[in-house]
């Protein structure tokens, strides 16, 4: 319905992580109403959240139970601020801020061996909060193909 608008700001939040399979064809619309330096601001979970380090150091599952709700009821691909980074930069933004944030509670406290741990791990402690938030500016065109550590079993043409 916006053919002919142009945003200075777009909201993305809590959206990248339900996507089946192509998050390069989603931001492209994005970007297709998004005025030329103008801003994205991005929030989705943080695969790489203390909680799931926790969990993966238990032995237990990080992954989202099937949901009745199918694909969509359920996180389908979570990032860590790297991959984000990549992908923002690939689709023509320039990261202005990104941080990590607990918003809510969490079930890390149930491992109890995730305490010694959390010394060794106190400088990653700006990576590892439950949430990403970035602000980025639309800078630049992005590339059309898709990035080979991100996509799989592609025409050999369709990837970078």
């Amino acid at each position: 319905p916006f053919e002919e608008s142009w945003f200075d700001v777009v909201c993305f939040c809590e959206v990248i992580e339900h996507l089946v399979n192509d998050p390069i064809q989603a931001l492209m619309r994005v970007k297709k109403h998004l005025k030329k330096d103008g801003h994205l601001v991005l929030s989705t979970p943080n695969v790489a959240r203390l909680e799931n380090v926790s969990k993966m150091l238990a032995g237990a599952n990080i992954y989202d139970p099937y949901s009745g709700y199918g694909a969509y009821g359920r996180h389908n691909r979570e990032y860590n601020k790297h991959e984000l980074s990549l992908l923002l930069d690939h689709m023509g933004f320039e990261i202005e801020e990104m941080f990590s944030a607990d918003v809510h509670p969490d079930g890390r406290h149930s491992f109890p061996a995730l305490t010694k741990v959390e010394e060794l791990i106190k400088f990653r402690n700006q990576d590892l909060g439950q949430y990403i938030f970035v602000r980025a500016r639309n800078t630049r065109e992005a590339n059309k193909k898709k990035p080979t550590w991100l996509y799989r079993s592609y025409p050999a043409d369709e990837l970078c």
